[in-house]
């Protein structure tokens, strides 16, 4: 009499297979985490192979039926992680998983972007989002942004690939509108590290009206237009003497520049504010006059600003 121990063929055919795959990944550079999700449905079908081939083999010989119990725990603990691994792949976490080994922090390069105005572009409207920008001015008629941006790479591919990934545009009469993005996120499990870093040149003829959750660093140099700058959380003004301005702060929690010699309003005792109180529910407003201040840059609704004026 013939004993058949059902479990052992299954066993050893499911680790023959598994060692398989497992050297094929390794000469061929397949992805190990999904390899190790696919090839669990082998062990039903080996399973099925077996009891099949005993009950062909009953009906010849008298075959006595034994379980191996040890390898069908075995099997059946490889078939429900297996079930599990493939659950998981489903819901995408998988693959987060997967791509957190291969992420690397690095910083790039913002795409481009250059947008000729010629004389037709008079107003140009900026919304930074949450990003921190840097804004100047140029002779020419062209609007330009640069900059880098820092982010978590997955398999070495850059975040943003062309302009589109990062800004919106448009342009309605003599007025060009900019958008500045919130930056892709590559899966929705976690929070992706970003920072963007970039610096806006404006032609110095165009008025700019700015609207920032972040920092702003302006430096006007000889502008010809007005700017307004509003909900900035600070704002870094650099001027020269050479400049024919007047800054107006209008709603600002701290003033900072102790060269300059700001102007503030009088109060109802009829004496002037001071920028030494630095209340939370404090606002105050102020004026600083270059030249005969005929150009004119004006800061609303921002916690800090701090100006310098250079030779």
């Amino acid at each position: 009499m013939r004993t058949w121990r059902v479990g052992t063929f299954s066993m050893g055919g499911s680790l023959l297979f598994l060692g398989i795959l497992l050297l094929l990944t390794q000469i061929l550079h397949w992805e190990t985490a999904f390899i190790l999700v696919s090839w669990w449905p082998v062990l039903f079908i080996v399973l099925g192979i077996e009891i099949l081939l005993y009950l062909f083999l009953s009906r010849s010989e008298k075959a006595f039926l034994k379980y191996d119990f040890l390898s069908i725990i075995f099997v059946g603990f490889i078939g429900m992680v297996g079930i599990g691994l493939t659950v998981v792949q489903t819901t995408g976490l998988l693959e987060h998983v997967t791509s957190s080994f291969n992420n690397e922090v690095a910083t790039a390069n913002l795409p481009a972007f250059n947008k000729e105005t010629g004389t037709e572009i008079k107003r140009i409207v900026v919304d930074t989002g949450d990003h921190p920008l840097t804004i100047e001015t140029s002779t020419d008629k062209e609007i330009s942004i640069f900059g880098t941006y820092r982010t978590q790479y997955v398999d070495r591919k850059p975040l943003l690939e062309e302009v589109n990934d990062y800004l919106f545009t448009k342009i309605k009469g003599d007025t060009i509108f900019i958008t500045f993005k919130d930056l892709p996120q590559r899966n929705e499990w976690t929070t992706t590290f970003h920072s963007l870093e970039a610096t806006l040149v404006v032609p110095a003829s165009a008025s700019l009206e700015v609207e920032s959750d972040n920092a702003i660093t302006l430096k006007p140099r000889k502008i010809v237009s007005s700017w307004n700058i509003e909900n900035s959380s600070n704002v870094s003004l650099d001027l020269t003497k050479a400049e024919d301005v007047t800054v107006r702060l209008r709603d600002i929690q701290h003033i900072e520049g102790d060269e300059i010699q700001w102007t503030y309003p009088e109060t109802r005792e009829g004496q002037q504010e001071s920028n030494e109180v630095d209340l939370e529910e404090h606002r105050t407003s102020a004026t600083y006059k270059i030249g005969s201040g005929e150009q004119s840059i004006s800061i609303t609704d921002a916690y800090s600003v701090h100006a310098t004026v250079s030779p």
